[in-house]
Parts: structure tokens; sequence; C-alpha cells
């Protein structure tokens, strides 16, 4: 095939196609009517003699021909992009683009005042946007372009999806100023034999450090679940509940109420990654927001 009888404008379609799964969202996200999309669909499939994609009861899956040449057009069109980004700079001082970030809760927690603060000052007119996100979404969210980036505690990125972890944080023990585990060295036995809040937005009544309590022959008695971390000096001040939580959520509390904190007797931390399509690595706009949320996370 001679690549100039072919229209390049119908590889954006079939990436679309690919993310989205549906044509109206496919027609959308790259400015087409829906039946223009159609239309490109059907000229799709001429170019490359298959029917690409097949209308199920989960929307448009991809064909085995389609799912062979998706990451071949990814690429493409990444290096297209690189080039017409080459030498073209980013202001964000003047820039009025959104920058979205999906983000666990705790993330969200860790790093908006950085955020807010470096925003109003590099780029006072753009938007930024945070969005929950379970890390599990991400690879699919990132891939359909519903968020720029994802920062939260993510698994392993498929194809296409660049990640990097973005800080550690160890766990430490709150507990309301006053509360009888403050007044000498707190050992593992006496954590343990606590009443604990955990917060759960999922609602799930243990995790990861309980898993590890059984390893040390400890089990611990969650009393409350929380679905966010704001609930929780509440709840310390108007009991003896105690909760374990990432040192900068617990400075956070401490800020705002009268809280104590003392050091977790095992060693715990939340590891938070941040994770962006491939499609991005190359936009300097993209890549500002990057350096920003970098920045957050060190300070």
């Amino acid at each position: 095939m001679d690549i100039r009888a072919a229209d390049l404008n119908l590889l954006k379609a079939f990436e679309a196609l690919h993310s989205e799964r549906a044509v109206t969202r496919a027609a959308a996200r790259i400015g087409l009517s829906q039946p223009a999309m159609s239309h490109a669909l059907s000229r799709l499939r001429g170019l490359f003699a298959d029917d690409l994609f097949v209308r199920t009861s989960n929307g448009m899956e991809p064909t085995a021909r389609a799912r062979e040449i998706a990451p071949l057009i990814a690429a493409a069109i990444e290096q297209i992009e690189a080039a017409l980004n080459l030498g073209t700079g980013f202001d964000p001082g003047t820039s009025l683009a959104t920058f979205s970030a999906g983000m666990g809760e705790y993330a969200e927690v860790a790093l908006v005042g950085g955020l807010a603060a470096a925003f109003s000052r590099e780029a006072p007119r753009a938007t930024l946007r945070l969005l929950p996100l379970n890390g599990s979404e991400a690879a699919e969210q990132l891939t359909r372009g519903a968020i720029d980036v994802a920062v939260a505690h993510l698994r392993t990125m498929p194809a296409g999806i660049n990640a990097t972890m973005l800080f550690r944080d160890p766990f430490v023990v709150v507990a309301r100023k006053g509360h009888p585990i403050t007044e000498a060295p707190l050992t593992l036995e006496d954590y343990a034999a606590q009443k604990h809040v955990l917060v759960s937005p999922r609602g799930a009544s243990n995790g990861a450090l309980d898993r590890l309590l059984v390893d040390y022959g400890q089990r611990r008695r969650v009393a409350l679940l929380v679905a966010t971390y704001m609930a929780v000096p509440a709840a310390l001040a108007a009991s003896d509940l105690i909760a374990t939580i990432p040192s900068r959520a617990a400075a956070l509390i401490a800020a705002q109420a009268e809280i104590a904190t003392l050091p977790l007797p095992v060693d715990f931390a939340a590891t938070i990654s941040i994770a962006w399509h491939r499609r991005n690595a190359s936009d300097p706009a993209q890549a500002w927001f990057r350096k920003l949320l970098t920045e957050a996370a060190a300070d």
C-alpha cells in the first residue's frame, strides 16, 4: 500500500474507536459528527480489508486484526505529535488549558495544597481538575483520555502507559491528645490492643496492614470504618479510638485538631505512583504538569 494514497486522518479515527469502543464517544473525542465517524469506520474497513470493530453488548469490540495494528498506529501518532511539538514552547503563565489528574483519595489529600499553590503561582489562568480514581481504573481512563495523569497506588501498567514512583510515605499512629497510649513508647502489642478507625473508601474491613500484623502474630479490632481522611479527627476527638494513616495526612489533620502523632511499631508505608499515556510523553504542557506533580510530591 502506498501511504500517499491513504488518508492519515483515518488513523486518528481508528485510535479513538479503539480507545472508546463506541462510535459516538469516538466521534466526540476527535471532533467529528457521529455520521462522519461511521463513514470513517467504513473507510477504515476498506483500507485494512477487515471489519476491525464488531458491535457487541459491551460496545464495539476490536477484531484480532485491529488488536494487531492498534499499537503500531498509536506509536505512529505519538511520533507525529512529537514532531509537531518539537521546538514549540509552553507558557504556563498565559495558558487557558485544563489539566486533569485522576487521584486516589490519599494522593489528593497529600498533594492538593502544593498543587493549588503551584497553579496559582505559575498558571493562574489554567484549570486543575482532580478526579476520584481507583488504581485499577487508571489504565483504562488514561487510554480513553478521560484524565491526563493517574496518581495513586498503581499496579503494573500495560504497554503504552508510562509510570514511575512519585513518593513513599510511612504510616503513623494518630490519637487525641491525652490518650493513654501517648504516655509511653508504643509497643506492637499495645497498638494491636486498641480500638481502631480504618479509612476505607470502598468499605473493606481490613487491608495490607492487617496482613502484616498477622505475620507478627497480632490482630487489631477495627471498631469504625470511615470513607475519607477528613472524618478521622472528629472520630478521634470524641473517643479513645486510634487511626493509622500516612504521615502527610497526619500532618494535615494535626494542624487542624488536637491530635497526637506516634510512630507505628512496624515499617509500613503508602507508595504513590504517577502514570501517563505515552501519547502525552512529549507534549510540553503535559511535561510541565508532570513536573509540577513531582515537585509537589517532593515538598
